[in-house]
């Protein structure tokens, strides 16, 4: 008897562990064929390499190998105008910077030189547009706070007008620095702006004529505002006085009328509004009337009676 319940016990141990063998080997085969079919329904990426820059570059720095470095990138989405590899960068020559790139930035052609080219700043110039000189100072280059990459406003002053001439322009550089992430101050002896060919020949024009000052712009702001002249009669509060005198409402017209009211001999004037709006009027009071010799009988000293006004009975 005991011998068949310890072969009961140990059949049901095998049975038992079978299962979970066989359990375990179905779910494997199960989430192994599931893995599969995830697979075959993505697409196959396959992966090249990206040129980027391994430190800091600001305007006007060769590159080398040491300053660049490759990341993996999808080879099926390479950027236009991005490098693949160092050999692509450097096969025609060295390159040098013309925008700032920060670590781990793709290198892109519209950044960099040509192969052999030096670092120009007509390369920084928009299709279209032109780069004019302008005389600053301290005061009229913003304090040298304006730095390259700056927008600001261009102000002629003549011999008694303050005028904006142009609005929202670029700065290129400060004297002969180009560099948009310098965050160091200078005083300015000349600012390089870029404007349209039309307003390059404005600001050579108001050079001759006046003095041109720079107002320096909110960061982001590309919002165009409406400014008038500004003469020396502005700086003065007469113009804001004839202004505000302007402005008041006319005086409206006297709405009252003169009414006399006669209490035995005694002759009293009232003012009365009219309702109409009309003009007031005033009567020339008339002479008291003499004492009469005695009351009338039927009327008490005391009676009045208003009358019409200017008619004094």
């Amino acid at each position: 008897m005991r011998a068949n319940f310890k072969i009961m016990i140990l059949l049901a141990v095998v049975c038992g562990g079978g299962a979970v063998w066989a359990g375990g080997r179905w779910l494997d085969n199960a989430s192994a064929a599931r893995l599969r079919e995830i697979e075959a329904a993505q697409p196959s990426v396959t992966f090249g390499t990206l040129m980027v820059a391994a430190e800091p570059l600001r305007f006007g720095a060769p590159l080398s190998r040491q300053s660049v470095r490759e990341i993996p990138w999808p080879q099926g989405d390479l950027p236009p105008g991005a490098f693949a590899t160092a050999d692509d960068l450097f096969k025609d020559g060295d390159r040098t910077v013309l925008y700032p790139l920060e670590e781990g930035e793709p290198l892109f052609a519209s950044k960099l030189t040509g192969p052999g080219e030096r670092a120009a700043l007509s390369r920084l110039i928009s299709d279209g547009n032109r780069a004019v000189t302008l005389r600053v100072n301290d005061v009229a280059g913003v304090g040298g706070l304006a730095l390259p990459g700056d927008r600001v406003d261009v102000v002629l002053t003549t011999a008694d007008v303050a005028e904006v001439i142009l609005q929202d322009v670029r700065i290129l550089s400060i004297d002969q620095m180009a560099d948009e992430k310098s965050a160091e101050p200078m005083v300015a002896h000349t600012a390089t702006v870029e404007v349209s060919p039309e307003a390059a020949q404005k600001l050579v024009l108001a050079q001759s004529v006046g003095s041109l000052s720079l107002v320096l712009r909110r960061a982001g702001e590309v919002r165009a505002a409406a400014f008038r002249p500004i003469s020396i009669a502005d700086l003065t509060t007469a113009r804001e006085t004839e202004n505000a005198k302007a402005e008041l409402p006319p005086t409206p017209p006297a709405t009252d009328a003169t009414v006399w009211v006669r209490r035995a001999t005694e002759l009293t004037q009232y003012s009365v509004p009219v309702r109409d709006g009309g003009p007031s009027r005033r009567v020339t009071p008339p002479d008291a009337p003499a004492a009469p010799a005695e009351p009338a009988a039927d009327v008490p000293p005391s009676s009045s009676a208003p009358i019409a006004a200017g008619e004094p009975q």
